[in-house]
C-alpha cells in the first residue's frame, strides 16, 4: 500500500484498486460491476473487458495486486444514499421482486429486505390504519 490518504467513501477493496491503479478505475469499477463478483487474470491484454473498461495500464495495475483471484465488487458507492432509498421505496411499493430490485439498482439483497422491513414498520398516510 502507499501513502495515499484514506478514502472514506471507498470501501477498504475500492481504496485498494484505487491505489494501484487510481480513484477512477476504482470508480469505474466500482459503478459497472457493483454486486458482482469478478475474475482479476494474471495477465491483461488490450482485449480484455478489464482493459476495455478501466484501460489497460489500469488493468495491469489492478491484476499486479489481485492477478489470479475473484474479487467482489462493494453494492455500491457512498454519495448516492438518499437517491437510492426512494428508487428502492418506489420499487418496493409497486410490488417488484427482490431479483428485480437489486439487478436495476445494483443493491444487495439484504438491502432490499432490510428496506422492505423499514417500510413495513414505518406508519403510512392512511387516516384508516393497517388491518394487518
Amino acid at each position: 500500500m502507499t501513502d495515499l490518504p484514506d478514502r472514506a467513501w471507498f470501501t477498504p477493496l475500492l481504496n485498494r484498486i484505487a491505489d494501484a491503479a487510481g480513484e477512477r478505475a476504482a470508480l469505474v469499477l466500482a459503478t459497472e460491476k457493483a454486486c458482482q463478483e469478478i475474475h482479476i487474470p494474471t495477465k491483461v491484454h488490450a482485449g480484455h473487458w478489464l482493459a476495455k473498461l478501466v484501460g489497460l495500464d489500469e488493468a495491469k495495475a489492478i491484476a499486479e495486486v489481485f492477478g489470479g483471484r475473484n474479487i467482489v465488487l462493494p453494492p455500491s458507492v457512498g454519495g448516492q444514499k438518499r437517491k437510492r432509498a426512494s428508487i428502492l421505496a418506489e420499487m418496493i411499493d409497486k410490488g417488484h421482486t427482490v431479483n428485480r430490485i437489486t439487478a436495476a439498482t445494483g443493491v444487495a439483497r439484504s438491502t432490499v429486505y432490510d428496506h422492505r422491513a423499514k417500510l413495513k414498520a414505518s406508519p403510512k398516510d392512511d387516516p384508516q390504519g393497517s388491518l394487518f
